[in-house]
């Protein structure tokens, strides 16, 4: 179960990477084009926030995960209980 964790992982920290690089890259681009055409500023405050989300949930990420290689047989016996609870429930019928 840690191999396909250590996967998942893995591939979390990549997508996350391509993210943020990409972030950069279109925000590098997109001031360039604004400053070229139209002599105007970027604003790199806001690019710097949503990078710094971008980087805050990275690094959620990867405590949620660990925390998840660490307790994973709890935690999927408990989301099958809650998940079959979920699904076991009647609706109620509301006749108008």
């Amino acid at each position: 179960m840690n191999f396909i964790l250590s996967g998942i992982q893995w591939t979390g920290n990549f997508l996350f990477l391509a993210v943020v690089l990409g972030t950069l890259i279109v925000s590098w681009v997109y001031a360039h084009r604004l400053r070229e055409r139209h002599g105007a500023d970027f604003p790199w405050n806001k690019a710097a926030g949503i990078v710094g989300i971008e980087v805050l949930l990275w690094i959620a990420f990867n405590v949620f995960l660990e925390f998840f290689k660490a307790y994973w047989l709890p935690i999927a016996l408990i989301a099958v209980i809650v998940i079959a609870v979920i699904l076991s429930r009647k609706k109620k019928r509301r006749y108008v």
